[in-house]
């Protein structure tokens, strides 16, 4: 543009002002005025007056659809004709109209004539001279299409297909190096410049182009440079896709053993680094008194997305107006590539935390969006933030019916809010719709029979637990009828068969299931046949099983304890002892220093279930305790109240509190262990170190009991079994405890009403019907003694030496 100022000074003030003015309209892309000062030109201008015209209609035709559907193609074939018809060859314009001239063969397809166009303009010796700046970038554009047409025509001038793609990419990477001097020389100035698609697209696609071609080093490393390059105003958006393109390649495209730090010295030199080396532009790089380096490829990529989302959060389009809607929806993909990086680079890594707030911006973008409203629900439950996850994925079901996200949801329900009649409700919904595919409905029924077992598991003997309990049997059974392969449906089919007490059918799905084991499930039914094998009283069987799975499983803590209860069964306390050290040791040298990833929570015997489920708290919780949340299965026991607590905790915190319920547990079997052998004073030291974690447990309370009563201490034994029924209620050991310790000191009727609450809260509590087959025979009520003692033997010959509670019942 001020190139023009020493020539014109020599012609009229008008037709000066004429052609500043057309020359910076063209330069800003206002074509509309653009064919206005073309028309008023002079005569003497004709040529730069007939390129402007056909320049005009080009690019009006790219940006709008109605004229692209007009005969604006033939007309601007028809004035860049009358162009070369001046026959000025040495002029910059006349060789800007054979450059026009060959983009118009390649609108039209014919690409072979747009390649012999080109040849006409010796384009490289061109880069070399001194062009007005409406002229470089024309040339420019010419290096786009004439690399588009050469990949059409990739056997051309039959040249090898390598040596093509060499000088594709040599093309892209020429127009993509004037357009960055273009860049740099205009932000010197007050005119505003429109990088076009074209110019982006070569700055991006020489890079795709290296990267599907095996040159990753070079394309990561010229995406670099040109992100660094573009760091001037007005080149928002082109940065903006250029990191976009830079974290997809790091996240999805380079392995971290091909990753190479940012500051290494390198031997290849890419045109980025000659730029200041052609033309009278001189792009620099700006200087910066500290820069960071990432170490690694997941650091940088990190950086680039949160670069793009920087970017995209400034100069994106929020409004919904119908002026701005080309714009809003050109926003809104790019928000949908830069959340699929995100997601795919913080789910990898368990960044949820920072995903939600990532989101939380995004929605701003595209609140009506399903899939970033699906993604914001997940990453939500992810988090922790499980109630207003399960809020967002219930907007996402009630604005679009969906399938995939109703089994999330109900998923949900079970694991973290206990909601099971809500997840019952959610899959019967979705089996009635005839548009729910059949493999999953495999998926809902298997749902929906887990969630009617979770409430067979709180209402005992009652009218209710009889109707789940048919359900839940006909809903996996369903399940297993559509995929009879799935681990998952064959382990929660046998463990509700087993806790039906249905054992040999139990045993015969295990065995299926272990046949096609699952990644999470085969340590699960292992674990589970072991207790069916006990439960037939196959205890050496059930003991070498448990060895077995063990080769496999060092570190599983349920399956350890298992060992010491089958050990102290078969081989004598002693034995169990030796074992309990086993259990003990790991864990303290493991998680004494918080390191380390926790294992599979331990479910622990005696869950303390409320009425409904809505207040379900863990073994080793209680009501009033500081140390409600801080149990050994995190979220997935925890009341509401809890629930929303622990949405504001910190993981690292949740991880200690796991630990303290994996520590506990061990103690607690050690404890028992000395108290079978009268080791008195070492079980009161592990019910101490019980104490520092969870001080107010009712299994503190019950534990101290036992020690109390073996010293001879009855009422103050009482008193303990008392505190801990208060704590819990619905604990059947302090229920039987207490109700036989009763009937030991005489208070038969307390005896007899705690003896018949625990006979209510499971069909294998043959201790309590044993206690209240000796109170009867005591009062003399022979024949209510022989039932109960018929009954204690009954559920005896099929209990394990566990309760089947202690197994994975989530999904």
């Amino acid at each position: 543009y001020n190139e023009y100022k020493s020539y014109l000074r020599m012609s009229g003030k008008a037709s000066l002002r004429i052609i500043e003015s057309l020359e910076k309209a063209r330069i800003e892309g206002d074509w509309s005025s653009v064919s206005q000062y073309a028309e008023q030109l002079p005569r003497e201008y004709s040529t730069l007056r007939f390129v402007s015209l056909g320049e005009c209609l080009l690019e009006q035709r790219g940006l709008d659809r109605q004229v692209e559907r007009s005969n604006s193609l033939l007309l601007a074939r028809d004035y860049i004709s009358k162009a070369l018809q001046t026959r000025e060859q040495e002029s910059q314009h006349y060789k800007e109209a054979i450059l026009l001239q060959a983009k118009t063969f390649y609108i039209q397809g014919k690409f072979k004539n747009c390649i012999e166009t080109f040849n006409k303009v010796n384009m490289e010796h061109m880069r070399k001279e001194s062009l007005s700046f409406n002229v470089t970038k024309a040339l420019a554009d010419a290096f786009v299409y004439r690399g588009m047409a050469l990949e059409h025509l990739k056997d051309y001038n039959n040249t090898s297909f390598k040596d093509v793609i060499a000088e594709v990419i040599a093309c892209y990477e020429a127009a993509g190096d004037l357009g960055l001097e273009l860049l740099h020389s205009i932000s010197k100035s007050t005119l505003k410049l429109t990088i076009s698609g074209v110019l982006e697209l070569a700055l991006i696609r020489s890079v795709l182009l290296q990267l599907s071609h095996g040159m990753v080093d070079e394309g990561v490393y010229r995406l670099r440079k040109i992100l660094q390059l573009c760091d001037i105003p007005g080149s928002e958006q082109l940065r903006l896709s250029l990191a976009l393109t830079l974290g997809q390649v790091l996240v999805q495209g380079i392995p971290e053993r091909q990753w190479t730090p940012t500051v290494q010295s390198r031997d290849t030199v890419t045109a980025c680094d000659t730029l200041t080396k052609r033309g009278r532009h001189t792009p620099t790089q700006k200087k910066y008194e500290s820069v960071f380096c990432p170490c690694n490829k997941v650091e940088e990529a990190i950086l680039v997305l949160l670069i793009s989302q920087a970017l995209l959060y400034k100069d994106g389009v929020v409004s919904f107006h119908q002026d701005d809607k080309v714009e809003h929806e050109k926003t809104k993909k790019q928000v949908h590539r830069l959340l699929n990086m995100m997601v795919v680079l913080m789910s990898k890594y368990g960044q949820y935390r920072h995903l939600v707030d990532a989101l939380e911006k995004v929605l701003k973008f595209s609140h009506d969006d399903h899939h970033i409203c699906v993604q914001f629900g997940l990453a939500l439950v992810a988090s922790g933030q499980t109630v207003r996850g399960a809020a967002a994925l219930e907007k996402c079901l009630f604005r679009n019916a969906d399938a995939p996200v109703a089994l999330v949801l109900a998923k949900t329900y079970i694991n973290k809010l206990n909601r099971f009649d809500d997840a019952i409700k959610l899959c019967e919904k979705y089996l009635t719709d005839e548009q729910t595919p059949t493999y999953l409905k495999a998926k809902l029924h298997f749902l929906q029979g887990v969630a009617e077992a979770a409430i067979c598991r709180i209402y005992r003997l009652t009218l209710k637990n009889q109707q789940h309990s048919k359900s839940s049997i006909a809903n996996l059974f369903k399940a297993y009828s559509i995929d009879p392969r799935c681990p998952r449906v064959l382990y929660h089919l046998a463990l509700r068969l087993a806790a039906m007490g249905e054992i040999k059918k139990s045993i015969r799905f295990v065995h299926k299931a272990l046949d096609n084991p699952g990644v999470c499930e085969m340590v699960d039914c292992s674990h589970l046949l072991v207790l069916l094998l006990s439960a037939q009283k196959r205890h050496e069987e059930a003991l070498d099983m448990t060895l077995l799975t063990l080769l496999n499983y060092p570190g599983n803590l349920n399956l350890l304890i298992t060992k010491v209860h089958l050990q102290k069964l078969i081989n004598g306390s002693s034995k169990a002892l030796l074992t309990s050290k086993e259990v003990l040791l790991p864990l303290l040298e493991k998680y004494s220093a918080g390191a380390g990833e926790m294992p599979e929570p331990v479910r622990l015997p005696y869950s303390d279930e409320w009425t409904g489920g809505k207040f379900q708290l863990t073994q080793w919780s209680d009501r009033v305790s500081t140390h409600t949340t801080a149990s050994y299965t995190g979220s997935n026991m925890g009341t509401v109240q809890a629930e929303s607590i622990c949405e504001s905790i910190d993981s690292v915190i949740l991880g200690d509190q796991n630990n303290w319920g994996f520590q506990a547990e061990v103690w607690f079997t050690i404890a028992d262990v000395f108290i079978s052998l009268d080791m008195l004073p070492d079980a009161q030291k592990c019910i101490d170190e019980i104490k520092t974690l969870f001080p107010l447990s009712h299994l503190v309370s019950y534990m101290s009991g036992r020690i109390r009563e073996k010293e001879g201490m009855k009422e103050e034994a009482e008193q303990q079994y008392v505190n801990a029924v208060t704590l819990s209620p619905r604990h059947i050991p302090s229920l039987v405890a207490l109700g036989r310790l009763q009937l030991e000191m005489g208070k038969e009727l307390l005896a007899e009403h705690n003896l018949s609450e625990a006979s209510k809260l499971g069909t294998a509590v043959y201790q309590a019907c044993f206690y209240l087959g000796q109170l009867y025979q005591k009062q003399g009520s022979h024949d209510k003694a022989s039932e109960y003692f018929m009954a204690s033997i009954r559920f005896e010959s099929s209990s394990p030496i566990r309760p089947y509670s202690v197994l994975k019942w989530t999904v």
